[in-house]
């Protein structure tokens, strides 16, 4: 008795697609990584005092990172 397996047919826009959104997301996880990596250090100057509020406020505009901080502040200052 003899199994044949059949390959399904490799389609390479799709396999073109699958890496492209592959490396995508991976760019992706990189870029928050690095975001989480920035918002910690920003965290912990700020809460050993070795920056001002007004400092880390300026730092966090700077970096393009003062509204995803302020979205989930009630009343936040602009």
């Amino acid at each position: 008795m003899s199994v044949q397996h059949r390959y399904a047919p490799v389609n390479p826009v799709a396999e073109r697609e699958r890496d492209f959104l592959t490396k995508g997301i991976n760019s992706a996880i990189a870029r928050a990584r690095l975001t989480v990596s920035s918002l910690e250090s920003i965290l912990a100057a700020l809460r050993h005092k070795q920056a001002t509020a007004e400092e880390v406020r300026e730092f966090l505009k700077t970096e393009g990172l003062y509204e995803l901080v302020t979205r989930y502040m009630r009343g936040a200052p602009l």
